[in-house]
């Protein structure tokens, strides 16, 4: 469990993210200072919500027509990802991904140098944050595909571990409840930070996840635009149809990930609250 989380969610999925996405916003005319802070603190900001009060409460951070436009990214999401995951379980399982680690290490970490010198030349870790403030709330606001893209990773690595024989338990700590520990380590020195806290092992591995996730979203990165990643997506009506809005927070609610996790989080009595940046 300790390997998948770490290789999807908690550190590959951060870092695709951060990557592709400042990228898009940079293309569509977001300033790239901005674009740089929103995505290194931003993760922090919204996983803050996700540990206090899982996917439900992250979600519900949301006004109700950008809540269900979350859900349904988050769904495209999990449908385009989900093989990549169930791959990197199975590589785990059989001992495939540790024989080609081990390959690389013979090799003077060839692979794995080369992948942290390209990461380290990205223009999201080129950019540095603008000094501009950002409140607490523009931090979703502004990023429904970062809120989807976590609320897909989670579901996935939960139901990845959870469907090769993992305790629901250990799957819910590798995959939500670790996710702020790795987003803190982006928030203080942006990539480079979380590669060099994390282990080789893992570093290797969200390096295999992001080559292979960024194939993965190009077209879905294509089709969105600054409504879901730059800007406020609801710019003024919060009207929705009732039914639908029920559905969404039916589904959000009763996924596994969610049962576990208000168990686990109520034995959390001394879960304190971190200071971002927007604060």
């Amino acid at each position: 469990s300790d390997l998948m989380g770490e290789q999807t969610i908690l550190c590959g999925m951060l870092q695709t993210g951060a990557v592709i996405l400042f990228d898009k916003m940079v293309a569509n005319g977001i300033a790239p200072g901005y674009a740089s802070k929103l995505i290194q603190y931003g993760w922090e900001t919204i996983t803050e919500a996700l540990k206090h009060g899982g996917i439900t409460g992250m979600m519900n951070r949301l006004d109700n027509p950008s809540k269900i436009k979350c859900f349904d990214l988050a769904e495209e999401l999990k449908e385009i990802m989900r093989p990549l995951y169930v791959k990197h379980q199975d590589d785990i399982i059989t001992g495939h991904f540790s024989s080609t680690m081990m390959a690389d290490w013979d090799n003077n970490d060839v692979n794995l140098l080369k992948w942290r010198e390209e990461t380290a030349e990205t223009n999201f870790e080129k950019t540095p944050a603008g000094d501009m403030h950002i409140s607490e709330q523009e931090y979703f606001d502004h990023a429904l595909v970062m809120v989807s893209m976590i609320k897909a990773g989670v579901e996935l690595a939960f139901e990845a571990m959870v469907d090769v024989g993992m305790k629901p338990e250990s799957a819910y700590y590798e995959s939500l409840h670790e996710t702020p520990l790795i987003a803190n380590t982006i928030a203080r020195r942006k990539l480079y930070e979380m590669n060099k806290v994390i282990s080789d092992t893992a570093e290797y591995g969200c390096y295999l996840y992001t080559q292979a996730c960024m194939p993965l979203l190009k077209d879905f990165i294509a089709k969105i635009d600054t409504g879901v990643i730059g800007t406020k997506y609801n710019k003024g009506d919060n009207g929705v149809d009732n039914r639908r809005l029920i559905e969404v927070n039916e589904l959000i609610q009763s996924h596994e990930v969610e049962k576990i996790g208000r168990m686990l989080r109520g034995h959390m009595s001394a879960m304190k609250k971190i200071s971002t940046v927007s604060e």
